[in-house]
């Protein structure tokens, strides 16, 4: 069954020439930049080492987004940049986009001999970004012409952050971790205390507590990065999509070894060591 929107119509309808143009779906590190502001992320895109430019006049430039329920990959639009020029990096020449602003938001320095582009936003396109999701397809081919064809699969309503619903209140999973928006990421690693994790087929309850640097988003990122942070039983499981929750926000004036107590409360409140996934 045909689409009933592809990003390349979109692209038609606004007199953008397909062979000229290139998408560009930026890994983990182009969403950490874009989560440290647009002009991070300008600075990161204007130097690569791959050469995913090839030639064009146009980039659409994309980062991953939550995958659709049958795994599909999706890519979220943040902007349209088109490019005016490209050298070899040498160290003294700085990309356009290379400002002040973005080098005091990012610690991300280009390596000398990459390919460097002075890059421009079209405002042409500013509409649709953080707005429009797309298919991705291969993920590994995170740079292809525009000629390819991509479903929309998502128009969002407006481009602003969600609020964040508060501690008690929310509640996300290993896979959409990577994906929080970037104030939800700062409240989150701005405390610790205790959280709970639940297996998404069987319910079994991990209880764990988040006291050290980064918070519970410190923790979290660890789920997310390797699927069981470090702990024996949640390893031995496999890798599985846990939801992610917060039982207890910890005070300024807990200790690390008041926190394990909180801990060790709700492993008895919740009997997670007798019938859950705590071994201790």
């Amino acid at each position: 069954m045909a689409a009933l929107l592809a990003f390349e119509q979109i692209l038609g309808e606004r007199n953008v020439p397909l062979r000229e143009s290139r998408l560009l779906r930026h890994d983990g590190r182009g969403r950490d930049e874009w989560r440290r502001g647009k002009a991070a992320f300008g600075h990161f895109a204007s130097y690569q080492s791959r050469r995913p430019y090839n030639r064009c006049r146009y980039a659409f430039q994309f980062i991953p987004d939550r995958p659709l329920e049958d795994g599909r990959q999706t890519g979220l639009l943040v902007g349209a940049t088109e490019i005016l020029d490209r050298w070899e990096y040498d160290g003294v020449r700085c990309a356009r986009m290379s400002t002040d602003e973005a080098l005091r938001a990012t610690p991300y320095r280009p390596e000398l001999g990459e390919e460097a582009y002075d890059l421009v936003w079209l405002d042409s396109f500013e509409d649709l970004a953080e707005r429009l999701v797309i298919e991705w397809g291969n993920p590994r081919a995170w740079s292809q012409w525009a000629n390819q064809p991509k479903e929309v699969v998502e128009f969002r309503r407006c481009a602003e952050e969600p609020p964040f619903p508060g501690f008690g209140k929310m509640v996300t999973s290993f896979e959409d971790i990577p994906m929080l928006w970037r104030s939800w990421r700062e409240a989150l690693g701005s405390v610790g205390g205790v959280y709970l994790l639940v297996d998404p087929e069987e319910g079994d309850q991990y209880v764990g507590s988040a006291y050290g640097e980064g918070g519970f988003m410190g923790r979290f990122d660890e789920y997310a990065a390797n699927g069981h942070g470090g702990n024996k039983l949640l390893r031995s499981r496999g890798r599985a999509n846990y939801s992610v929750s917060i039982l207890e926000v910890a005070s300024s004036e807990m200790s690390v070894s008041d926190i394990i107590g909180r801990e060790s409360v709700w492993k008895r409140k919740l009997g997670s060591r007798a019938h859950g996934l705590n071994a201790n």
